[in-house]
C-alpha cells in the first residue's frame, strides 16, 4: 500500500491523519516469472492446435470435459480417447487455435480465460470467449474443465 501525505493534512487530538490509497496492479501489464503449472499450460496454447504437442502434455489418465455445444462436446478420459474424440472437430476448420489472456494458478490449477480463433473450412472467421479450469499433476495435464461461447463457433461452421 502507498501512503501519500498530503498537504493539509488534519490533526485530530495531536496525531497527523494522512490520506492512503491502495494501487493495484493490472496483472495483464505485471508479468512475474511462471511456475512450472502456468509454464506448462502456456506450452499448451502456443502450441496453436499442434495434436502431438498436446499428446506430450498430457497424462496417460487425463480427463477433458468440454462444454456441451461445442464441437465434439462431452467428456473423454484417457489421452487415446481424448485425442480420438475430442480433436477430430478440428478438421472442420482451415485453422482453430486458443490464446489464453489471464493466467491464474492455485496449488495444481490454472485457471485460464482467453480465446478460440478460426477459420472454418466455409471461410467463416470466428472469435470467441472461453474459461478453462486445469488441473496439473507430475508435470503433466490431468484435467480440462472448459466453458465456452459455444454459439459463434456453431455459426462459423454453418449450424
Amino acid at each position: 500500500m502507498l501512503v501519500l501525505e498530503c498537504p493539509g493534512q488534519r490533526k485530530a487530538a495531536g496525531v497527523n491523519l494522512r490520506l492512503e490509497w491502495a494501487i493495484n496492479i493490472n496483472p495483464r501489464k505485471v508479468r512475474m516469472s511462471d511456475t512450472s503449472q502456468t509454464a506448462l499450460i502456456r506450452k499448451l496454447y502456443s502450441a496453436m492446435g499442434d495434436v502431438n504437442t498436446f499428446k506430450s502434455l498430457l497424462a496417460d489418465d487425463a480427463e477433458w470435459d468440454i462444454a456441451e455445444g461445442f464441437p465434439n462436446g462431452g467428456v473423454y478420459r484417457g489421452l487415446d480417447k481424448t485425442v480420438s474424440g475430442f480433436f477430430p472437430f478440428m478438421a472442420d476448420f482451415e485453422e482453430f487455435y486458443a490464446k489464453g489472456d489471464e493466467f491464474f494458478e492455485s496449488g495444481d490449477h490454472v485457471i485460464v480465460l482467453g480465446h478460440y480463433f478460426g477459420l472454418s473450412k466455409k471461410g467463416r472467421r470466428v472469435q470467441s470467449r472461453f474459461a478453462h479450469f486445469w488441473t496439473i499433476r507430475d508435470g503433466k495435464v490431468v484435467r480440462l474443465q472448459q466453458t465456452a461461447d459455444t454459439l459463434l463457433i456453431a455459426q462459423a461452421l454453418g449450424k
